[in-house]
């Protein structure tokens, strides 16, 4: 009974007239190797022509999960058909490490030598460090390199495997490409793309990612395998603010129902118990990118300009009136931020983070002292980290306005806003600068966007509790009667509060 096949999320292929896929997945099976349906897919996709036989796509791509089989099922049945069965050139074998490019290497020779039919059509095998290569008697010649800005200069070849290409450099590129040139009026050369989700630093892989998921590309195949969401919207009950953790309800990367769209060879050569065990054994970014095949993009450019944010510092700054104080937390509970937003007797609005500090066991302590302040309201966003602090603030006799995701959304457009008009003071807090510096942002539809913590770089619970303090003050009528008498109150959070605040603490 044939297996079922999991159909790729993302699947183009530009038009053509057949495939030779058929040919390699035969050849496959000669040397003792049956493909999966999902191998077989990106075979016949990848072996697709067009007009004179010629190649439909200059390059292929196809993406999966680790250890899913792309290399072993999909990158060598279609480099072994081109080697034995095609009319005999240089083919090129890429990866980014030596020792994954040996592996392959080592693959085909077991595959070859297996394979009486093959193995007699073998002229040379070079098993020298550095220099392995499988040559037939018709000429053909496969070799093995590590990718380096060095590799492939001086050659000229007709088919560039590159394994590992979430890693593929600029200057490596540079180097292999241009070893495609002379076959392109006489011979017909293609790229063939093999990788698990790209990380930060995939640019070449991330632009192939954008043009085959948008699909229609005349020049190029596009075979992704993934689960459903991504790090901004991963579907899971928090949000993107889920913190990803073994142990937090509702978080996607727990719903094992979702992963065979990114591993095809689940039940098959990976078993659920051992994908459970890397679950808790790996980090959430690592679990999420390896096994879910959401990619890890780059972080966005400072989205406050850090020029525009100094030349809104006041040292001098002194607000009136009362405050409207906002909470937010770090994910995990690892960090927890008070940020005060106080009109001051022109108009202006004054940010101050009133407490900074490791975990969150001292808040709701530290809201009750400052209940003294007769604060103006109270911000909080429940659909954070911050959110798992309302029972305790409630407790404490603190009940905060809870924003929504689209107040959230303005909210942080107004504070990008402000700061870029000029019309917001602070106290040059290194805790804030840290932050804006160092943020990132995630879009949540309708053209608003928010702090991303994952994309940022440093702990943002202070910039996020300084824009939805800022929020909540521009909601409110300005009340810029005489301050109270500021109290004087004993606590003990040793916060990271700045030595210039000014209004009274």
């Amino acid at each position: 009974m044939p297996e079922t096949l999991l159909r790729p999320a993302y699947l183009s292929v530009p038009p053509r007239l057949g495939s030779y896929g058929a040919e390699a997945v035969d050849l496959m099976r000669l040397a003792g190797r049956e493909l999966d349906p999902e191998q077989v897919l990106a075979v016949d996709a990848m072996l697709s022509y067009g007009p004179g036989g010629r190649w439909a796509a200059f390059e292929t791509v196809t993406v999966k999960a680790r250890q899913n089989g792309k290399t072993a099922g999909e990158l060598l049945p279609v480099t072994l058909f081109d080697l034995f069965l095609l009319p005999p050139d240089k083919v090129m074998w890429t990866a980014h490490l030596f020792r994954t490019a040996r592996d392959a290497f080592a693959d085909f020779l077991g595959l070859i030598e297996g394979c009486d039919e093959l193995g007699r059509r073998v002229r040379k095998i070079s098993e020298s460090h550095g220099e392995e290569f499988i040559e037939l008697t018709s000429g053909a010649r496969l070799e093995f390199h590590a990718r380096s800005k060095g590799s492939g200069r001086g050659l000229c070849v007709k088919r560039i495997v590159m394994d590992e290409a979430g890693y593929l450099s600029a200057e490596s590129m540079g180097a292999l490409i241009p070893t495609l040139a002379a076959r392109s009026v006489t011979g017909d050369p293609q790229i063939n793309y093999g990788a698990s989700a790209g990380v930060r630093a995939s640019d070449h892989l991330r632009d192939l990612r954008d043009r085959g998921r948008a699909g229609a590309d005349p020049s190029l195949v596009y075979v992704e395998h993934c689960c459903p969401g991504s790090w901004d919207n991963p579907g899971c009950e928090l949000g993107a603010e889920c913190p990803h953790t073994v142990g937090v309800g509702g978080c996607v990367l727990d719903d094992e129902a979702l992963w065979p769209a990114a591993n095809p060879a689940l039940g098959r050569r990976i078993s659920y118990a051992y994908v459970r065990n890397e679950r808790r054994a790996l980090p959430p970014e690592e679990f999420g990118r390896e096994r879910y095949g959401w990619w890890d993009d780059p972080v966005d450019v400072t989205v406050v300009p850090l020029e525009s944010w100094a030349e809104c510092v006041d040292l001098s700054s002194a607000p009136r009136g009362r405050p409207v104080l906002a909470v937010d937390c770090s994910p995990g509970s690892r960090s927890a931020a008070i940020v005060a937003a106080i009109r001051r007797p022109d108009g202006l609005p004054h940010l101050e983070v009133v407490a900074h500090a490791r975990d969150v066991a001292w808040v709701p302590r530290r809201c009750r002292e400052l209940a003294a302040h007769s604060p103006l309201d109270w911000v909080l966003d429940p659909g954070g980290p911050a959110g798992a602090l309302l029972p305790d603030l409630l407790a404490a006799g603190v009940e905060p306005r809870q924003l929504t995701t689209r107040d959230l959304g303005q909210a942080c457009e107004a504070f990008a806003a402000a700061v870029g008009e000029r019309s917001v003071r602070h106290l040059a807090d290194p805790v804030l600068s840290r932050a804006i510096a160092g943020a990132g942002r995630r879009d949540i539809g309708d053209g608003l966007w928010a702090w991303s913590r994952r994309r940022s770089e440093v702990d943002i619970a202070p910039l996020v509790a300084a824009t939805e303090a800022l929020w909540g003050l521009s909601t409110l009528e300005d009340e810029l009667g005489p301050a109270p008498a500021p109290k004087l109150l004993t606590s003990a959070v040793a916060g990271e509060t700045h030595p210039l605040a000014r209004a009274g603490f």
